[in-house]
């Protein structure tokens, strides 16, 4: 079983990162003042489908099970119209039969509109929940009958914590960095992070930093931060050792110019806030990043840096000799 299976939320209690939404679903299910249509909109991995489950258990006091339905494939109107007639029967092993439908926003227009009339009028006992990540692509006429629900992404500390919390149950070591860093770059989306982290344990249950870099594809900080002292230093031979370092590594030239840009700009952020609330580079790199980012005009250099960085990312996507090109600009 996957991590994210084996954790996945089974109450509004064990959620995280839509706080308000729970509120408001778990005041409606004390008040009885259900409704039969429900639209939950959000990035990927911000939790609609968990909670769409979760709301569905609750409105059922934990009886019979919701009907799950893949919009990307059951998007034509043959399909929705076999919900519709499915929808006029009662449930027999509970009190209302539900129905989630995962990424809606697929359906064709025809099937839009072949359940448009069961939205308006629905059958007392059923209620349909639709998830989507593109609420742009859903008619006007369905989103102003449903009642939605905007899901945010999730902060990097609640992913941290949810992390945290696995890596404990799990009884992983050495994880507090790797969880900093994972939280992080997994773009507030839970499931995204817990994948990254099933994907480290697969190798090793200690999360040595360096190793953790290493299985999801980024570069070593210790490798950045040599290249930029070396940079900063305006050492010319320590830069082409450098970067021949890393093309005799076999290193895909154009993702490192983009990791060592986001490296960069992370130390930039640092530069300017002095902490590491927006950052990627984990805190146990404090004293690197105190020795490249404490001297005058430091943000000011990063942010000429960052540009040059940006120039070159565009340079690669139509050069064919990368290391020579990428010579040129780092020696610059």
């Amino acid at each position: 079983m996957s991590l994210a299976t084996k954790y996945r939320p089974s109450k509004f209690a064990d959620c995280v990162g839509q706080d308000v939404v729970f509120q408001v679903l778990e005041k409606q299910i004390e008040s009885g003042d259900i409704k039969n249509t429900y639209l939950f909109c959000g990035a990927s991995g911000s939790g609609k489908t968990s909670t769409a489950r979760i709301l569905a258990k609750a409105i059922n006091n934990g009886e019979g099970r919701p009907i799950e339905i893949d919009g990307a494939s059951n998007n034509g109107v043959d399909n929705i119209r076999a919900i519709i007639d499915e929808a006029k029967n009662r449930a027999l092993d509970s009190k209302y039969k539900i129905f989630i439908i995962d990424e809606c926003q697929v359906l064709s227009l025809s099937a839009w509109n072949a359940i448009l009339k069961t939205i308006e009028e629905p059958p007392k006992y059923t209620i349909f929940i639709f998830c989507t990540t593109d609420p742009q692509k859903i008619p006007a006429t369905i989103v102003n009958r449903c009642m939605r629900f905007n899901f945010n992404k999730i902060s990097s500390s609640e992913i941290a914590s949810r992390l945290t919390y696995i890596c404990e149950q799990e009884g992983y070591t050495n994880y507090n960095d790797s969880v900093s860093y994972i939280s992080r770059i997994s773009n507030g989306q839970m499931r995204d992070a817990i994948a990254n982290l099933e994907k480290v344990a697969s190798y090793s249950v200690d999360f040595d930093i360096e190793m953790t870099l290493k299985i999801l594809g980024a570069y070593s900080y210790k490798l950045f931060f040599e290249l930029l002292n070396s940079i900063i230093d305006g050492s010319e031979k320590d830069v082409i050792l450098n970067l021949e370092k890393i093309y005799d590594g076999g290193t895909d030239m154009k993702l490192f110019v983009d990791q060592f840009l986001t490296f960069c700009l992370d130390v930039m952020k640092y530069a300017v806030l002095g902490n590491f609330d927006i950052v990627q580079i984990p805190e146990d790199m404090k004293q690197d990043l105190d020795f490249v980012s404490k001297f005058d005009n430091a943000s000011s250099y990063y942010s000429y840096l960052v540009d040059k960085l940006l120039e070159l990312k565009n340079m690669l996507k139509t050069d064919t000799s990368y290391k020579n090109t990428c010579e040129v600009m780092f020696l610059q």
